[in-house]
């Protein structure tokens, strides 16, 4: 499993508020030994720097619950894990929130667990996960916020909604409420899949075309994280910008996928 990550201010913000997690395992099961990977990405949002509190906090507790939980000899499966995870990492961040310089801050989270070839996503919020190759870019998660409901109501295109003035403004995040369930999402991973990870501070600058262009233009994930921050800063960088990239090993061939069935794609 190749991966790589960037976590860059941008040009315009002095302080960074996202924060990241990237964390590789091996699972011994009875079918040998099988490669895994915790990958997470945290966009915080509040006064001062409660922002950058509420995202570091959030990585921290989930990634901790998680690999806990996940690296048990006998655990529940992944996306019961996740859920659990979230909930933990919102309670924290509810209770830090307590504080009155911190009071009203909050979260996006996007996290990935991959293991072997299959991949378990919890969201929330408007930080992104996209499986991008050379056949095709798909978005995985939906972004929380109003202007993709705007999308979903059919008043603006997909392109719009990049540059539309709300598109700050986000629907659900960590930190907010009590009920903050994610997202739950299961997809299986064909051979040539590469995984991205990424805050708003990226996509938000970036088409996916070029999104793809710079993704498929390497080998080497560093690489390409190296890129894609060098493109969005050269548009202004006007947001903090944070990647990860994921290109897992030993995947099913893509013709496999006739025979599978997921929520996300289907033969």
């Amino acid at each position: 499993m190749q991966t790589g990550n960037c976590w860059d201010p941008g040009l315009i913000r002095k302080l960074n508020e996202d924060s990241i997690f990237s964390a590789r395992f091996e699972l011994q099961t009875q079918q040998g030994t099988v490669e895994g990977g915790l990958f997470a990405v945290a966009d915080g949002m509040g006064g001062h720097n409660a922002g950058e509190v509420a995202s570091a906090l959030a990585i921290r507790s989930f990634s901790a619950e998680c690999l806990s939980s996940l690296l048990e000899p006998v655990s529940a499966p992944s996306l019961t894990v996740m859920a659990d995870a979230f909930n933990r990492a919102n309670s924290d961040v509810l209770e830090a929130a307590e504080d009155r310089e911190l009071q009203g801050m909050g979260t996006t989270l996007t996290a990935a667990v991959i293991i072997g070839p299959d991949m378990f996503i919890a969201h929330i919020g408007d930080s992104r996960c996209y499986i991008i190759n050379s056949r095709e870019t798909l978005q995985v998660t939906r972004d929380h916020s109003v202007v993709q409901q705007m999308v979903d109501e059919g008043l603006i295109t997909q392109e719009q909604a990049r540059l539309h003035p709300r598109r700050n403004e986000i629907t659900r995040v960590l930190g907010y409420s009590r009920d903050a369930s994610p997202d739950l999402i299961h997809v299986r991973l064909y051979e040539g899949d590469n995984i991205i990870l990424c805050s708003d501070g990226l996509y938000s600058v970036l088409p996916d075309e070029k999104i793809t262009e710079l993704v498929l233009g390497t080998t080497d994930p560093r690489q390409a994280c190296s890129d894609l921050v060098g493109h969005a800063n050269l548009l202004g960088g006007p947001d903090n910008i944070s990647i990860i990239i994921v290109r897992p090993d030993n995947l099913p061939s893509w013709q496999a996928l006739v025979n599978a069935h997921t929520s996300i794609r289907t033969g």
